[in-house]
């Protein structure tokens, strides 16, 4: 019982701690939706480039975790499908292995979850 306590107070200790950060996480996430808002207007307003397509998506993706985020990506993913097909179901498959890897479990495209570890070898 007494170690049970010494443990709560452990994970309440170490919550405590983390609630700076996770208060700054939160302020960056907010700065970059302020920051990367306009610029998807921009870039879905016109026909950009592959390669500009490709470097917003590079960036959007740092912070796809966040839902906000991911609704830029997703716009982004959506106004440049048919322009750029090839290029997107990349970056799809970039945010399906960062941020949803379980629904790549039991698909042609489990392989992908394992690269680092086939990359490692070959070192």
């Amino acid at each position: 019982m007494e170690e049970e306590k010494k443990d709560n107070q452990t994970i309440d200790d170490l919550v405590e701690h983390l609630k700076p950060l996770v208060e700054h996480m939160k302020h960056i996430h907010d700065m970059a939706v302020l920051a990367y808002t306009p610029l998807v207007d921009d870039l879905c307003s016109r026909k950009a480039t592959q390669n500009e397509v490709g470097w917003m998506l590079d960036w959007l993706l740092m912070y796809a975790g966040d839902d906000r985020m991911l609704e830029l990506y997703k716009r982004v993913c959506r106004k440049y499908w048919q322009i750029y097909p090839e290029s997107i179901a990349f970056y799809i498959m970039e945010y399906r292995k960062e941020y949803d890897p379980e629904s790549l479990i039991g698909t042609e495209y489990e392989y992908l979850l394992h690269e680092n570890e086939f990359n490692e070898e070959l070192e």
